[in-house]
């Protein structure tokens, strides 16, 4: 693979602890161009690294895709979080998957991103972007555009856009569908529809999506990957598309995407009495 770059939160119990005891093999297996454990760097400015090495759970994944930008390189995430849905690997078993990964015995998976803009400013999300109110308790409009076309015009809650990696976050808690994945297909879910005739889509990847308020709407907020959220007012529209470049992930094989679900969500079990 080559050199890798380690990131990770020192604020996690057990990370500096784990980096500081693979380290030495790192070092002589691949090299190390790289030690982040404050999330204070910009992974783009290391042009040596060939792969990421990432200490954390599902919020160290989902922020190091952002920091990344277009530049990404594949990543195995070692899990110290509660879920641990997007890493790959928990940190008793990192000995075996690095030599699995030594042995060139993995593959490098491909998740679709967003892109997203509003007025001068840009960001990515891999698993959702979340427009809701400003004011809660009260019923919020926000109008869409899907592909060019005027679509719907939303009230209740919000709505939370989500790529098949996302599908099992936010919006499957809001009656979303769960995708594969690996699929290219954006989910359009509302939260609380004030409308029975609201229901979840599933566009294609292709399409670029809209959203926007009209001159009666009050305010509202953009958040991406609940770390980072903008105002959204009555001049913004908030443009959304597949980012040109996914993010990465280093696949051992270990577990499958069903056999995540069937263990952290309790997808197809049976009723505990």
């Amino acid at each position: 693979m080559g050199p890798v770059a380690i990131y990770g939160s020192r604020r996690k119990a057990g990370v500096v602890d784990a980096v500081e005891a693979v380290l030495p093999r790192v070092q002589r297996d691949f090299g190390v161009t790289r030690i982040d454990l404050d999330e204070d760097s910009d992974p783009r400015d290391d042009t040596e690294a060939k792969w990421a090495l990432l200490f954390g759970g599902d919020g160290a994944v989902l922020s190091l895709s952002r920091r990344m930008g277009d530049q990404t390189i594949p990543t195995l995430a070692v899990n110290f979080g509660k879920l641990g849905f997007l890493t790959e690997v928990e940190a008793g078993h990192l000995d075996d998957a690095l030599t699995r990964v030594k042995e060139g015995k993995f593959r490098v998976g491909e998740r679709m991103r967003f892109r997203a803009r509003l007025g001068d400013w840009s960001e990515y999300a891999l698993n959702d972007i979340v427009v809701t109110g400003k004011q809660s308790g009260r019923v919020f409009h926000v109008s869409a555009r899907i592909g060019g076309h005027e679509a719907l015009r939303y009230a209740g809650d919000g709505v939370v856009i989500a790529t098949p990696t996302g599908s099992t976050a936010y919006s499957m808690a809001a009656g979303g569908p769960i995708l594969d994945p690996e699929i290219a297909a954006t989910v359009i879910t509302p939260l609380c529809a004030h409308a029975l005739s609201h229901r979840p889509l599933v566009v294609s990847s292709t399409d670029l999506i809209e959203l926007y308020l009209r001159p009666d709407d009050p305010a509202g907020r953009v958040v991406l990957d609940g770390q980072v959220s903008r105002e959204l007012g009555l001049e913004d529209r908030l443009v959304v598309r597949a980012a040109n470049t996914p993010f990465r992930f280093v696949r051992l094989g270990v577990r499958s995407h069903y056999a995540r679900l069937r263990r952290m969500l309790g997808w197809g079990s049976r009723p505990k009495r």
